[in-house]
């Protein structure tokens, strides 16, 4: 055997033990391909699983609705696949047992809603309103985002039209409910500033949200 037919074994071998690396590596990639596969399927079965309880909770409180025009907007957004929580969360600002339920899916999140500093994370920057009024809508922005924080993707995706504008029967549902809870504070404010403070609120969050979700995001493709 000469020294070309020696450089050409060489050549198999590397090229043999080159295809096996690959393969190892191929399979290591599908293996944890797979891996991530069955873990994004187990969490999308806990959102949908959780997303139909809500629903429900959602559902006994349209029963007791008497306002139709509310009972439209929800069904429109839960329509649009907007995340059920959000949904709760945003009725949680006039409802009692809407926020029990939300506080119940925040977890410890929920805690921070109570806690001094909230003042240091004013999401509401209006002069329209009493301190007090600013400061539940403060808390309750923050529940929002403290929720958004949890499915960014999602959210994102269905709260926002491809124009950058927040899904109109969102922001009227919204609109609605700080509308409503205005009106129990003896709060008297034309609808049409209500709606511009509403929108406003909203992409605050949502803004907040995009902003850590792509942070995230960024960090991800760097590891």
């Amino acid at each position: 055997m000469g020294l070309e037919d020696l450089s050409a074994l060489d050549n198999e071998e590397s090229g043999a033990k080159a295809t096996e690396i690959s393969d190892e590596v191929f399979r290591d990639k599908m293996q944890k391909t797979q891996k991530s596969q069955k873990a994004l399927k187990k969490a999308e079965g806990k959102a949908r699983a959780k997303d139909d309880r809500l629903a429900k909770v959602i559902g006994k409180f349209l029963q007791t609705q008497s306002n139709t025009g509310v009972m439209i907007l929800i069904s429109r957004c839960l329509d649009q696949n907007i995340p059920a929580g959000l949904i709760l969360g945003i009725l949680a600002l006039v409802e009692p047992e809407a926020q029990k339920e939300f506080e119940v899916v925040l977890g410890e999140a929920s805690q921070l809603l109570a806690a001094p500093e909230i003042d240091n994370r004013e999401l509401v920057k209006s002069g329209e309103f009493p301190l007090e009024i600013k400061q539940a809508l403060d808390i309750w922005s923050f529940g929002l985002l403290e929720f958004g924080l949890t499915q960014p993707a999602r959210l994102l995706a269905t709260t926002i039209s491809p124009d950058g504008d927040i899904f109109p029967s969102l922001a009227k549902l919204s609109s609605f409910i700080i509308r409503d809870f205005l009106a129990e504070k003896k709060v008297d404010l034309d609808f049409a500033k209500i709606e511009d403070f509403t929108k406003f609120v909203l992409k605050s969050v949502l803004g907040k949200i995009k902003l850590q979700f792509e942070t995230t995001k960024s960090l991800a493709r760097e590891d």
